[in-house]
């Protein structure tokens, strides 16, 4: 039975994209919207959104309101421009590019920390084929046909998966290989995070990266491609700074970098909170109780 759901689940998520690819982009992007507009009228996941939104002081019940109906717009912009087929990605500019190629001249590997901010789906169409060695930390979806219909995109643009799995020991072997490793740090990271400052609330946050730039005083590159009024993407490249903790120190260095990159995000998503996915996500559990 379940095996069914998945593969109608399939048929369905094909034939949308079939659908979407025949389209000019900007109807797509218009339809994508109007999809999650009515989603937003479905109530569907608003309660986790709204307890985030609350919990980490966003706004009046107003405000929050006003971006929470953003934010399923351009969740569905998102998807069309995700979800469609198409050869050459979106137009797009990319802000500080040079950090990437100084990165690349250090020779010690480079981790490009992510949010479910934006499109982070699209850097990989972006950068993938052009790099050739980029990597992304990746969790398989449950629907098997689904993971399949994901990672044959991947793969066509370039980009090498790898799954939790060994997945440090993959990615330890990346960065001595001088390669680029995407990991999204967003999420309630369970037994492999500790609590770290994250929008003025303690969550819940993976170690890894603090952990590999720790040991391997790898180049850290927080990027992530907003979708701009006029249906181009803005892609921006920042760097982490030093903050003169030593390695020897390792809990604090793992500890400071934590904060440094999860206040980085939230920069980022207190300047657009209407772009951030994450609202939908249970990011702060043990400390709020969803509904």
């Amino acid at each position: 039975m379940q095996k069914a759901t998945y593969y109608l689940e399939y048929c369905f998520l094909r034939i949308l994209e079939a659908l979407i690819s025949c389209l000019p982009r900007g109807m797509a992007l218009a339809l994508g919207k109007l999809a999650g507009n009515a989603l937003y009228f479905t109530g569907y996941y608003k309660s986790v959104a709204l307890q985030n939104m609350r919990y980490v002081g966003l706004g009046s019940e107003r405000e929050i309101t006003r971006i929470l109906k953003r934010l399923y717009g351009n969740m569905g912009r998102y998807a069309a421009d995700f979800i469609r087929n198409g050869k050459r990605p979106p137009p797009f500019t990319v802000s500080n590019s040079d950090l990437l190629t100084g990165a690349r001249k250090r020779n010690k590997g480079a981790i490009a920390i992510l949010a479910h901010f934006g499109n982070w789906e699209i850097m990989a169409n972006v950068f993938g084929p052009h790099l050739g060695d980029l990597n992304v930390l990746a969790k398989p979806m449950k629907n098997p046909f689904v993971e399949k219909w994901l990672l044959k995109k991947r793969l066509r643009a370039g980009v090498k998966p790898i799954y939790m799995d060994n997945a440090v020991r993959k990615m330890v072997s990346a960065l001595k290989n001088n390669e680029i490793v995407a990991v999204l740090i967003d999420q309630f990271a369970g037994g492999q995070g500790t609590m770290a400052p994250f929008l003025g609330k303690e969550a819940n946050t993976i170690r890894t990266v603090a952990g590999l730039l720790q040991r391997f005083d790898c180049s850290i590159l927080p990027s992530y491609a907003l979708l701009e009024k006029n249906g181009s993407y803005l892609i921006v490249i920042e760097e982490t700074g030093d903050l003169g903790i030593r390695p020897e120190q390792e809990e604090q260095f793992i500890n400071a970098y934590q904060k440094e990159h999860n206040d980085i995000i939230s920069r980022w998503i207190l300047a657009h909170p209407d772009h951030w996915f994450g609202w939908f996500h249970k990011r702060f559990k043990g400390k709020l109780n969803y509904l």
